[in-house]
């Protein structure tokens, strides 16, 4: 089950790191360089340069912080899949928020006040809670679909 915990874990990462940079990208007012003229091109390659931005301690505080509240609120015995969902989207939320809220500007690079020069700005907030639902839910679809198959060769 560790096998299938880690694997979950890592999908709710790049969630919240490169789908927050999706969102970023499409819905935030940030300058940014052209790629390419493809547009397809340059989305992937723009997400990709704005969650590469996103500094190390970032990327690390918001992992752990997930997974140390996942295994707080680990109990799913005789949970529906819709709660299992719902618990992870507010693990997701919450997580963010703390990283947003408490680590030292000098370690957001890229992300937050790192981004912004504000912990809470009022354009990007909505996309960091919108990518920490996403990444939620990546991580219970992942768990749940994993879990189901019996992937026990973790």
């Amino acid at each position: 089950m560790v096998g299938v915990t880690l694997k979950s874990l890592l999908a709710a990462w790049v969630t919240i790191v490169f789908g927050t940079s999706a969102l970023i990208f499409i819905f935030a007012p940030v300058d940014l360089k052209l790629f390419n003229s493809n547009p397809l091109i340059n989305f992937l390659q723009s997400v990709w340069e704005l969650g590469d931005a996103i500094g190390p301690i970032v990327k690390i505080a918001l992992i752990l912080i997930f997974g140390i509240l996942t295994g707080i609120f680990k109990n799913t015995l005789n949970i529906s899949a819709l709660q299992v969902y719902s618990k992870s989207a507010v693990i997701g939320v919450i997580s963010v928020l703390l990283v947003l809220l408490f680590l030292p500007v000098e370690y957001s690079r890229g992300f937050g006040i790192g981004l912004t020069d504000h912990r809470l700005h009022p354009n990007f907030l909505p996309l960091y809670l919108l990518g920490a639902i996403l990444g939620g839910i990546a991580y219970a679809y992942t768990f749940l679909r994993l879990s189901r198959k019996g992937t026990v060769s973790n």
